[in-house]
């Protein structure tokens, strides 16, 4: 017999179907919405928002898992006035959204879009002969946030022989280091000395446009800004300018402020910005690991049991009481 009901928004992926085999019963996707209120949990992907209001469409609920490191589509403090526990997945996209944020660089710092373009086209040689991209080695990365993914990516251009900075007030100078990391004072001071700058932090109130007109301007002339975290950290419209009178050499984005972009979007009309639809964690290891981490910590608080990241684990504290 089935014991839990789970709300899904997206399919669940075969590789973890069997999570739930004689355990819980997947409600959707494309389900009545009122079907949600005989829902025990749910697996929340990014593109429904639980506000209160949606909250109290589950009277039933007992926990809300993302699929994602990012939870700011959730209201924790809405779910923990509901007594609702709200699990996310901070390691599984790590690996996969920090060789992402690489591959990003690499397609920048190289020219790549501009030159598979014209070795389609037949162009090859005329553009080859202009053709003047980055050697990374001996430059400087500057990484604003070090967090799982900011400091795999810390190791990897350390390997690569580049000089590694990064500003993190929650980090310690040793914790840097232990990732091959210089850690910087201010984030004026990283910018000013950064070939490049990689962004690695949520989307906050207090992150929301941190690279405006004003901190693109402090980036070095000809460097390059890779944001594989959350569209909300940019000011799009400072950096189209800052792309288009060259002061910055190029930009690798995975994420923007609505996704996907309208095709009408000035960034799309831009030679010197390589974009992807937020996918960085969308490999086929990456993908299993975030629905297998949502799905086994949903199960885990339904059977009491703690999981292993909850955003506001007081909650599951006083049901214990």
């Amino acid at each position: 017999m089935l014991m839990y009901k789970i709300w899904i928004d997206e399919p669940m992926i075969d590789s973890c179907l069997p999570v739930f085999t004689d355990v819980a019963e997947l409600v959707g996707p494309g389900a009545p919405v009122a079907l949600l209120a005989d829902c025990d949990a749910t697996l929340v992907p990014g593109s429904r928002i639980w506000d209160g209001a949606f909250m109290d469409r589950a009277p039933k609920m007992r926990v809300l898992s993302r699929i994602g490191i990012g939870y700011d589509n959730i209201n924790v403090a809405e779910a923990s006035a509901r007594n609702i526990v709200v699990c996310y997945a901070p390691d599984a996209p790590t690996v996969s959204t920090a060789e992402h944020a690489l591959a990003l660089l690499m397609a920048v710092s190289k020219h790549l879009r501009g030159l598979d373009a014209n070795t389609r086209s037949g162009r090859a040689r005329a553009y080859a002969a202009a053709h003047k991209g980055m050697e990374l080695a001996d430059r400087t990365i500057g990484l604003v946030g070090l967090g799982r993914i900011g400091s795999r990516v810390a190791r990897a251009c350390a390997a690569m022989d580049m000089r590694v900075l990064t500003y993190d007030p929650f980090v310690t100078v040793e914790r840097a280091a232990a990732v091959s990391a210089e850690k910087i004072d201010s984030l004026d001071a990283l910018l000013a000395q950064s070939d490049v700058v990689s962004l690695h932090l949520p989307s906050t109130p207090e992150t929301r446009h941190l690279m405006n007109a004003e901190r693109l301007a402090q980036m070095k002339p000809g460097s390059i800004l890779v944001n594989a975290a959350r569209g909300a950290l940019i000011d799009e419209a400072a950096l189209v300018d800052a792309l288009k009178s060259g002061h910055l050499m190029g930009a690798g984005l995975d994420v923007f402020h609505k996704e996907p972009p309208d095709i009408e979007h000035p960034l799309l009309q831009l030679d010197n910005v390589v974009l992807t639809p937020h996918v960085a964690s969308h490999t086929d290891a990456g993908h299993h690991r975030l629905y297998e981490t949502a799905a086994v910590q949903a199960l885990q608080v339904l059977r009491g049991e703690r999981a292993a990241s909850m955003l506001n684990a007081e909650i599951w504290e006083r049901r214990r009481k």
